[in-house]
């Protein structure tokens, strides 16, 4: 299974807009970041559980790719 908790984007510091890279567990866990342009702060928020929304939706994504490529094996097989 692919581990999203290691996903990084950027987010801008709301006082400098200095971009700063979190990870994704940084987020779903409401972590509090330290700017690195203006040290301040940042204090993550989770707004209405969108990560665990999110998680949900690269599981389903996931099962849904490895049903293909079973599909396409058992495919494949057929035709050999």
């Amino acid at each position: 299974m692919i581990d999203i908790d290691r996903a990084s984007f950027d987010v801008e510091c709301p006082q400098c807009s200095f971009a700063t890279k979190i990870f994704y567990r940084d987020a779903r866990l409401r972590d509090v970041m330290i700017c690195r342009g203006c040290k301040a702060n940042i204090q993550l928020d989770d707004h209405m559980n969108e990560c665990r929304k999110v998680r949900k939706q690269v599981a389903s994504a996931i099962a849904d790719l490895e049903r293909t490529v079973a599909m396409l094996n058992r495919t494949i097989r057929i035709t050999l």
